[in-house]
């Protein structure tokens, strides 16, 4: 601790932090971008445990898993047919910058056409996915699935803004449509109107005009400067059929265990479910932020530096959620009676056990970037598949025997697996040693580094 603390002082004179702090949110070098996204992306996570706060408050176990009930398909069905694409862009816009008109509308046509699917395969699965449900829920189920291409959209635009290093923009038009479902859901309380659809409807409206006055945006700038679109269309092709498997296996690892329940379980179940794993996922605010941010600045870097900074990145991030997360263990019971009341409190055993899972899969989504941004994303592909298979498995042998908390288990025990095989390959396919586990000396020097570094730049511009 003592290192830690001279360390932190010969890095950051305390008459200073003010200036420190308002040069990072205001320049724009890599550094402050990545402090910024990680800054909105906490929000973001404050809000929707408000948003869920708010919902399961008012709506009781019931009707929480109602409302999620109608949300989850067209979100799910929309990451499934995503098929890489987000990604593909992503990598051929910093890869050919010369060609981004014809990358950009042939993303937005593709993510069209697979959301046209997921939209047409919702309507027609719905009704038997959840045959438990009322047959208003059903109903309105189905209607929700109109978002789904809007919401592919919106994946596309934000690979747009990410590769043009727009991160102001890009933080503004995420944390807006969070806004709008908070001030929608307070509405409906303040006028006694909240119900699970109407609830539904809150989270699903506000991203629609933001999407769409980005898209438009978008394709005003470019489309005077279309060329060579077959071109284009092979190029995001054919990194999408190699990365599509991360993008399916990815949102499958993310709502299989709420699919299983729906399917499995009932909604009661289902709503104390999700206030545990909405609860768990707060402490994992820092990995997913800086996910958003690795990918695209190591795509930029030679392989040995990439990886590197994959690694440097990983240990500290591990680090700091750890801490965040077992301190969570110990309070965990009075923050979920304190939050959402009393009727939750059976959610707490499942609510550890998630907390030990977020940190893990934090931690191998990190690790995952490194080979995402050497063009390797096939090995992605094969650690989520087998996550995805133990988990699956696992959750339909031992849930409907013995209940909600074997969720949480199969769920950890899969994401175990796919950390241990994602450090292996470090050593098999990158060729390269595997990453540390601990936090050391130089990475947090290499943290200071960045952070007075970014400040110095500011203050000879300033200056200037």
């Amino acid at each position: 601790m003592n290192s830690f603390m001279s360390l932190f002082r010969k890095g950051l004179d305390i008459s200073n932090v003010y200036g420190l702090v308002k040069s990072l949110f205001t320049r724009k070098d890599s550094t402050a971008s990545s402090i910024s996204t990680v800054t909105v992306t906490m929000l973001i996570f404050l809000l929707n445990l408000i948003t869920g706060i708010l919902t399961a408050r008012y709506l009781g176990p019931v009707g929480k898993g109602e409302l999620s009930a109608m949300t989850l398909w067209f979100i799910f069905l929309a990451g499934m047919l995503m098929l890489g694409l987000p990604s593909a862009l992503l990598f051929n816009l910093k890869k050919r910058q010369e060609d981004s008109p014809g990358l950009y509308v042939a993303g937005v046509l593709l993510c069209l056409a697979a959301g046209c699917a997921a939209l047409l395969i919702g309507f027609i699965g719905i009704p038997y996915w959840l045959h438990g449900y009322s047959p208003e829920v059903v109903r309105y189920a189905q209607w929700f699935m109109l978002a789904s291409p809007v919401l592919l959209l919106e994946y596309i635009n934000n690979s747009v803004l990410q590769a043009r290093g727009e991160f102001t923009l890009f933080n503004k038009l995420r944390i807006l449509p969070h806004i709008g479902t908070v001030l929608i859901l307070l509405v409906l309380i303040f006028t006694n109107t909240l119900t699970p659809f109407s609830g539904a409807v809150a989270y699903a409206l506000p991203t629609i005009p933001i999407t769409f006055g980005l898209t438009v945006r978008l394709l005003w700038r470019y489309l005077p400067r279309l060329k060579q679109m077959r071109q284009s269309v092979s190029h995001l092709v054919s990194y999408s059929l190699r990365s599509s498997g991360v993008d399916v296996m990815g949102t499958l690892i993310m709502y299989m265990d709420q699919v299983v329940v729906i399917m499995l379980l009932s909604p009661s179940n289902l709503g104390l479910y999700l206030v545990a794993v909405s609860l768990a996922k707060v402490v994992n605010v820092i990995q997913t932020s800086l996910a958003l941010v690795v990918f695209p600045k190591a795509s930029g870097l030679p392989k040995e530096e990439a990886i590197e900074l994959v690694k440097r990145v990983f240990r500290i991030s591990v680090f700091v959620t750890l801490i965040v997360a077992l301190l969570f263990m110990f309070v965990g019971p009075l923050v979920l009676n304190l939050l959402y009341g009393s009727q939750y409190h059976e959610a707490v055993s499942i609510f550890r056990i998630l907390l030990l899972e977020v940190v893990i899969g934090g931690g191998t989504l990190i690790l995952s970037q490194a080979f995402m941004s050497v063009g390797k994303p096939g090995i992605c592909s094969i650690q989520q598949v087998i996550g995805l298979s133990v988990s699956l498995v696992l959750m339909v042998l031992l849930v409907p025997r013995y209940g909600l908390l074997f969720t949480g288990i199969s769920l950890l025990t899969a994401t175990c697996i796919r950390f241990v095989f994602i450090l292996s390959q470090y050593k098999f396919t990158l060729k390269t040693t595997i990453p540390r586990l601990l936090i050391t000396r130089d990475d947090i020097q290499w943290l200071l580094r960045q952070v007075n570094l970014g400040s110095h730049v500011t203050k000879q511009t300033n200056d200037a």
